[in-house]
């Protein structure tokens, strides 16, 4: 008989087991180093000891960190009494109890069944027309407060576009004008139809010679050394001061070692030499003569970009080499409408390289190289903002997924120096206009989350408190730069810079009131979002054209090229260009809407400066086309706008009015045809019979598709065809292939 097993006598142990919570320590027990961690290798643990306060993007609290923070220059730590002083330790704590909130919000959403979007209706609008194509606008009516309709995302094809895309609310402002002429321009618009297809026709053929193959198939030369430096200048003072991505003396020292007789180039640092030269030649000249070699230089990026060497190609200059061909991309035309997802990849790309947390969590590293990483993120989180503003995507970026903080304002020659030491912000640097965007960044964040993301409401008194607070923070801003001077490598802002911080801040706040701009048209409650869209829109022209008053009786162009920010909005496809093109056409909506208020017998009178940027509108449009640009859309637009606005005011009927807009889309599509004639003749050298093979009449008018990339109006008015019908034998092209974006190059 085996013996029983033999068991430990132990007490029951009954209820519920309870954990007690660890109490958080302090920053001075987290900081302080014990006995045990003092020598060996412990003492490593020492050296990285401090860490700096999470989320916090101000930039003066960046400034008040930074003097510490280069105390050598080997290292990137600060005390603990510096990075967790009281000012930052107090914003840290701001700023997490307002993600905890967020969060909070979100998880009783969840648990109660209920969303924002829970105590609204949606619908969806259909709107097809020959000449504006197909799209779907869903709009949201709040339940029971008899509250606006809002349009919220536009649905064309595959693609959604979210509520800062500016065609979301285009779409309900202009469709009327294609109704009224869309039966009748295939009726009675024959010679417009012929027009407008042998225009689209000579588009496609001019940009296909411009175009270099894919992959391309040899690599340039650099242009000769005076040419060189001019375009590298012309980046160095129109994009790096804005968007910093090089450090300039390095830069330069192996710029101008590339020159010296017997050196073979680094063939990654020739790669961005290119995209530099690229971007400085949309600014060279006022033919844009350099557009086919800019081309070249983008293409020959992208290829080596394209090479399967993930791994190898983790470093800075990747990084810096990624956003210089996005900046290339979008100015030339070449996959502007893919920028926001382009970013998304780059913004993978740097968190894989752990830019998105500060250097003083790193290992250690030179003040040149903490400063370059800081520099870099700031400009991937710009860009990030950029491209969610213009395409309606989610920003998919929060403050607490990044703990970088703002770079320092140093100029570059600075960071050469054994011990450097930021300069205050009454200073102008290199980094001004840099750290300028970045104080208002977190405002801006919450604008573009409110209008784009899922879970966003959106709800009105929303609107109100964001156009405060965005305001506020650029007020507070404005009052600094005015003071600000310098005494290094830049010694003041110039009326260009000032322009553009403009341009930028106006664009947000034309977003976060648009939705209600049609609203204000009925209600008297969102008359404030009319104004602002209307003031802002206005600013935004008059910065970019110069004024709201220029006499075009003598033909002068609005957007004479006085200086280079002027030239970019008609050259190349950029952000301000698309500023341009939507400021435009909100202000002649606004006379249109000024229109149909007017009452009495007597004349209609409207606003001088609204009817200024009327006629200079128009005349930008068609100088964008004599400068190289092969779409003639937004130049039909503009001009059938602002035909269909005259005869408003002079009392046509509707028969007159069906009558002028035929006229003007014939004229426009003469005047246009023959620009893009002299274009083509170029590229051939006069030879005519390439040409007239190229721009044979078709049997059928076409539709009117294709991309209307020239602000952001991709698919406002392109069909959902997907294979063109009546095309001869040898054309074949589908739809999403025949492209001829207004602005591409």
């Amino acid at each position: 008989m085996s013996e029983p097993t033999k068991r430990r006598r132990r007490p029951a142990v009954t209820g519920d087991c309870v954990y007690e919570a660890r109490p958080v320590e302090s920053p001075e027990r987290l900081h302080g180093a014990s006995p045990a961690l003092t020598t060996g290798a412990a003492g490593q643990w020492k050296k990285h000891q401090s860490i700096l306060p999470n989320h916090n993007l101000q930039t003066d609290t960046a400034r008040s960190s930074l003097g510490s923070l280069h105390s050598s220059p080997k290292s990137t730590q600060s005390p603990p009494e510096a990075a967790y002083s009281h000012e930052s330790e107090a914003k840290r704590l701001r700023l997490r109890i307002r993600e905890l909130e967020d969060q909070l919000s979100r998880v009783s959403m969840e648990s109660s069944g209920s969303s924002p979007l829970a105590s609204v209706s949606s619908s969806i609008e259909t709107t097809t027309s020959k000449l504006g194509g197909v799209f779907h606008v869903q709009c949201d009516t709040p339940i029971g407060n008899g509250g606006p309709v809002i349009a919220r995302s536009m649905m064309h094809k595959t693609r959604m576009f979210g509520q800062s895309h500016w065609c979301v609310t285009g779409v309900l402002l202009i469709r009327d004008i294609f109704e009224t002429i869309d039966d009748q321009l295939q009726e009675r618009g024959a010679e417009a139809w012929a027009g407008i297809a042998r225009c689209k026709v000579l588009a496609r053929f001019i940009k296909g010679r411009r175009a270099p193959p894919w992959p391309p198939l040899r690599t340039s030369s650099l242009p000769e050394r005076s040419l060189a430096d001019a375009l590298v200048k012309n980046y160095l003072e129109n994009t790096e001061l804005l968007y910093r991505v090089l450090h300039i003396p390095t830069f330069r020292a192996r710029y101008d070692a590339l020159w010296a007789p017997g050196t073979t180039p680094d063939p990654a640092f020739l790669v961005q030499v290119k995209l530099v030269l690229a971007l400085g030649a949309v600014t060279y000249d006022e033919a844009f003569s350099l557009r086919t070699c800019a081309m070249q230089w983008a293409y020959e990026a992208q290829t080596w970009l394209a090479e399967p060497k993930f791994k190898a190609r983790l470093d800075v200059q990747t990084v810096q080499t990624n956003i210089l061909l996005l900046f290339a991309q979008e100015r030339l035309g070449i996959v502007a409408d893919a920028m926001w997802t382009e970013v998304g990849l780059l913004v993978r790309r740097a968190m894989y390289m752990g830019l998105h947390r500060d250097p003083a969590r790193l290992p250690d590293r030179t003040v040149l190289t903490c400063e370059m990483h800081r520099r870099l993120w700031n400009t991937i989180c710009e860009l990030n903002l950029q491209s969610s503003l213009g395409s309606g995507g989610p920003v998919f970026l929060s403050m607490s997924d990044f703990d970088t903080q703002a770079p320092g304002n140093f100029d570059d020659e600075q960071l050469l120096e054994i011990d450097p030491v930021p300069r205050p912000q009454t200073e102008c640097t290199q980094m001004t206009m840099a750290l300028a965007l970045r104080e208002t960044f977190s405002q801006r964040l919450d604008v573009l989350r409110f209008l784009n993301d899922v879970s966003s409401g959106g709800s009105y008194e929303e609107t109100l408190r964001l156009d405060a607070q965005l305001r506020a923070s650029y007020k507070k801003l404005g009052r600094r730069l005015q003071s600000c001077r310098g005494q290094g490598a830049k010694p003041s802002l110039t009326s260009a810079e000032l322009r553009i911080l403009d341009i930028i801040m106006y664009r947000y706040l034309t977003a976060l009131h648009v939705p209600y701009f049609v609203a204000a048209m009925q209600e008297a409650k969102y008359a404030y979002s009319r104004v602002v869209v209307v003031d802002c829109a206005l600013k935004v022209w008059s910065s970019l054209a110069g004024s709201t008053s220029i006499d075009l009786s003598d033909g002068q162009s609005p957007f004479e090229a006085a200086d280079d920010l002027r030239r970019q909005v008609t050259r190349g496809m950029s952000f301000f260009m698309i500023a341009a093109m939507h400021s435009a056409l909100l202000i002649v909506m606004e006379l249109r809407a000024q229109l149909k208020e007017s009452d009495g017998l007597g004349p209609k009178l409207l606003r001088p400066d609204l009817l200024a940027v009327l006629g200079q509108s128009q005349q930008w449009a068609l100088e964008v086309i004599k400068a190289g640009h092969t779409n003639i859309k937004g130049y039909l637009l503009l001009r059938i706008i602002a035909v269909h606005i005259d005869g408003m005011s002079r009392g046509l009927s509707q028969e007159g009015l069906v009558e002028n807009l035929l006229m003007a889309a014939t004229e426009v599509s003469e005047t246009c045809g023959g620009l893009l004639t002299e274009m083509a003749e170029q590229l051939t050298g006069g030879d005519s019979s390439v040409i007239q093979a190229a721009a044979a009449p078709m049997p059928t008018p076409p539709e009117t598709s294709g991309e209307w990339a020239f602000t952001g109006l991709d698919d406002l008015l392109a069909s959902t065809e997907t294979k063109a019908e009546g095309w001869p034998a040898g054309y074949g092209y589908s739809m999403d292939e025949f492209e001829w974006a207004m602005f591409d190059a």
